[in-house]
């Protein structure tokens, strides 16, 4: 193989195959990056297994072939190559890498052929559907904190993607402790979708989040693998499919639902800015937030015998009937934090069940957590979602 490629439209795409490569362990085909010619372009592909990833970039191809290399080393040296072209042959024979710039000369092993994997291809035969990369990027960010990181949690560490009412789609995810539900309008998205809907690991959600474009991108799925390509069919990111069983979310909605009670509406920024304050005097066993629910204040405070007092006051508008409720401090504040309108909404169905935070205008995405067990003085007993 001989190309001539520009480290502009180059390292890009060999950024995006290593994010895929172990950084120090791992079988050694697993770290490799694959080169193969494709008429006027190089295909740049990568694996850990399971998410494979492959992008078509411009080249002028010299001599046709397929080769694999270190995958850190070369894209460690596209990134601090100069810009301009960059001449790039194999010497199978001796299984050597040839990279040249200029009077800048370098060698890199060549990995066995035989290593290759044979890539999956985005299913053309399948229906797709077309979606915004910065609304899915959006969606990602609002749930990924609310899926588990414990393995051992099974269906809690994944995200569910089901059809919902009429043309919308349900994104939920849900730790045992909270649960996140973004509900999109894409009637094309829905179709697609099985009844029983999809669920993917957010160890590869966290992977395809670093790949997705802000430009439109299309969706397609097998039974046991989900794919996302640009609509110039340059780049594909596939990644398989969970077969683990999820919590029944509506059903647990549906159960919390009935019980919340009047809205209480406060300025977000305003809560953020004072938990952030709380959280200073929070230590390991004082957590949590005791919050005094008025019609027109929130008054909050936390008290820790080796950190000293916070006391803070909100303004709000609250015509409910709970008094008293405590909420670990960071997990409040990480919620608020993908709120994005001025006023957030807060809906309680108990001192120790359930409220659901959501936006004052965004009623299309909202959060339902539980507060914390409050036991005499001491409140750091988080209860999890039954």
């Amino acid at each position: 193989m001989k190309i001539v490629i520009y480290k502009e439209s180059f390292v890009e795409g060999i950024s995006k195959a290593s994010n895929l490569i172990p950084h120090k362990t791992g079988a050694a085909y697993l770290r490799t990056i694959w080169l193969k010619t494709d008429m006027d372009s190089v295909r740049i592909m990568s694996t850990d297994s399971n998410v494979e990833f492959s992008g078509e970039y411009g080249a002028e191809i010299i001599e046709e072939g397929l080769i694999g290399t270190p995958g850190r080393k070369i894209t460690d040296l596209i990134r601090k190559l100069k810009s301009g072209p960059i001449t790039m042959y194999s010497d199978e024979k001796n299984d050597i890498l040839y990279v040249k710039q200029e009077k800048r000369h370098f060698k890199l092993p060549l990995s066995e052929i035989s290593w290759f994997p044979e890539f999956d291809e985005f299913p053309e035969e399948n229906a797709s559907a077309q979606v915004s990369g910065i609304k899915f990027k959006e969606i990602l960010e609002k749930s990924l904190f609310c899926i588990s990181d414990d393995d051992t949690m099974q269906g809690m560490t994944c995200l569910k993607i089901a059809p919902g009412t009429e043309n919308n789609v349900e994104f939920c995810a849900f730790n045992g402790h909270q649960l996140s539900l973004y509900i999109h309008e894409s009637n094309d998205l829905r179709e697609i979708l099985p009844e029983k809907g999809i669920m993917i690991a957010k160890k590869y959600l966290l992977d395809l989040r670093k790949w997705v474009p802000e430009k439109e991108i299309q969706i397609a799925s097998t039974d046991s693998k989900i794919f996302f390509r640009t609509l110039d069919k340059k780049e594909c990111f596939s990644l398989p499919l969970s077969m683990h069983q999820f919590p029944n979310y509506r059903d647990f909605i549906k159960k919390y639902s009935e019980k919340l009670g009047e809205p209480l509406v406060a300025d977000k920024n305003d809560l953020m800015d004072s938990l952030e304050r709380i959280l200073i005097f929070n230590t390991d066993s004082h957590m949590s937030t005791f919050m005094r629910l008025g019609q027109e204040e929130i008054y909050m405070t936390s008290t820790a015998v080796d950190s000293g007092e916070a006391e803070e006051v909100v303004g709000c508008s609250y015509k409910g009937d709970l008094r008293e409720v405590v909420f670990n401090t960071k997990s409040l504040l990480e919620i608020l934090g993908h709120i994005d309108d001025d006023n957030v909404i807060m809906r309680f169905s108990g001192p120790i069940d359930p409220c659901r935070i959501n936006g004052e205008v965004d009623q299309n995405y909202y959060v339902m957590t539980m507060p914390v067990q409050i036991e005499e003085e001491t409140y750091y007993t988080e209860e999890e979602m039954e």
